[in-house]
């Protein structure tokens, strides 16, 4: 789905995860062949110099290319996702943290590519977020900007200042 946007609105504009990857990488993963595990006893490590994969490099390209789609910049948006808490109060408060496409993102190896992370600071304390609440899925709306934030967990591409956060509950188009 590909929204019109008018960046001097502050009507927030629901997008979805692939429309902050740059169509260019999108085919790019269309294109590359299905990935092949050798469990063979004679199969070469993937893990050493003597493994020779001619897609790995486009696929390292892809995971982490931090291009960016610049539509959304300054544009607020509304992006359904799952919090990965990167700071924590002494009250055990989410003070900062990345919003993700998928449940486990972050936690798993590899994170996703930094353009499917948005990283979100400043969280209020009266909006309460706890660890616990990385479970649970959730409707984050506020104001996109093109702006690299790394973390031990991942490099995000995007930064949101946040307005709202709510549960997440889909909503079917009538």
């Amino acid at each position: 789905m590909i929204s019109a946007v008018d960046v001097e609105a502050d009507t927030p504009v629901t997008i979805e995860w692939v429309e902050l990857m740059p169509e260019h990488l999108l085919e790019a993963l269309d294109n590359l062949p299905m990935l092949e595990h050798d469990y063979s006893d004679d199969a070469v490590d993937p893990f050493t110099d003597e493994w020779n994969d001619p897609y790995a490099d486009a696929w390292n390209d892809i995971l982490t290319s931090t291009e960016v789609v610049t539509r959304y910049a300054d544009t607020v948006i509304r992006l359904p996702g799952y919090i990965v808490p990167l700071d924590i109060d002494d009250k055990q408060r989410v003070r900062s943290f990345f919003l993700v496409p998928y449940f486990g993102a972050c936690i798993h190896v590899p994170p996703p590519p930094p353009n499917q992370l948005i990283y979100v600071d400043e969280v209020p304390a009266e909006v309460n977020l706890r660890v616990e609440d990385m479970y649970t899925a959730y409707w984050l709306t506020g104001r996109l900007s093109l702006e690299i934030n790394s973390h031990e967990l991942g490099t995000a591409a995007y930064r949101v200042k946040m307005q709202t956060i709510e549960l997440y509950q889909y909503q079917f188009d009538e």
